[in-house]
């Protein structure tokens, strides 16, 4: 096996417990926020989702803002999808479609609004190897529910 996968993956433990360590806080109350890292998101104290960003705090943003689009707000989007196919929204259109339908539209709205309210724990983690892996790994780890490996 690749020595330098080996290495990187012996200290998942580490960081695990480093990113889990701390309670989750609502983005905005992180006082000395990374730069670039990993971060989980929160709702009823438990985890849902894993992410990675270069820019934490930038990403926080696109995912709280009501003007983020399906681009930005991706975790929302995804959320929103879900909610609307339960209500009988035809999720199979593109996103820009999706975006655009007032309906789909109204829930992603409310969902975006939802995740802003989301608690998080953040990990800094520079190397973007290390965040590709270490991702996964946490998700698989937390048994997040929206974490989707699926492209787009």
């Amino acid at each position: 096996m690749n020595t330098k996968y080996q290495d990187i993956i012996s200290r998942f433990p580490d960081y695990m417990k480093k990113l889990t360590d701390d309670s989750p806080v609502l983005p905005y109350e992180l006082e000395n926020i990374p730069k670039r890292g990993i971060y989980v998101f929160y709702e009823n104290s438990k985890p849902i989702y894993v992410g990675r960003s270069k820019n934490l705090k930038q990403r926080f943003r696109q995912h709280r803002q009501q003007s983020s689009g399906h681009n930005s707000a991706t975790f929302a989007f995804m959320i929103a999808k879900m909610d609307a196919e339960k209500v009988g929204v035809d999720i199979k259109r593109t996103r820009e479609e999706l975006q655009n339908d007032s309906v789909f539209s109204s829930i992603f709205s409310k969902t975006k609004k939802r995740v802003s309210e989301m608690q998080v724990q953040v990990l800094q983690m520079d190397d973007p190897i290390e965040q590709t892996l270490f991702e996964v790994y946490a998700a698989l780890e937390l048994k997040t529910e929206y974490n989707n490996w699926e492209t787009h």
